[in-house]
């Protein structure tokens, strides 16, 4: 009857620790996956926003971006350079964004980049929220 209760308290204890294992397992996985999934949208959110604003030469993304709640795109906070000035914007994959302005000089300063109707095409550099770089011409 031992024998019969121990084998039941090591098998019970065998599964625990196999659906423990599974369950750390999965969680990892989904993990990677949406740390993928942020990183393939902010190349995404770069080049709709290159798109937009054709003076930006550097983009350096400041989180790996969320989807904030139901029925909120997924943004994400970055640093964008235009015509040697820093802004610090939220960017959309789809490529919305829009502009934190500490200042109206701030303001200012990005009208009148924006305006600029001459569009040679820049070099961007692209630097992930995990440090990485990349350049595109």
């Amino acid at each position: 009857m031992k024998q019969k209760k121990g084998l039941i308290v090591l098998v019970s204890l065998a599964v625990v620790v196999f659906i423990l294992l599974l369950g750390i397992g999965g969680k990892r996985y989904m993990d990677r996956k949406k740390t993928d999934t942020n990183f393939e949208n902010q190349r995404k959110a770069a080049l709709a926003l290159r798109k937009e604003e054709p003076h930006m030469t550097k983009i350096e993304f400041t989180s790996e971006g969320s989807r904030p709640g139901i029925g909120i795109p997924w943004t994400v906070g970055a640093k964008v350079t235009m015509d040697d000035e820093v802004f610090n914007m939220s960017v959309e994959a789809d490529g919305d964004y829009s502009v934190d302005f500490d200042t109206t000089e701030d303001g200012d300063k990005y009208d009148e980049i924006h305006k600029k109707k001459e569009s040679s095409k820049l070099s961007l550099e692209i630097i992930y929220s995990n440090g990485e770089r990349e350049e595109i011409k």
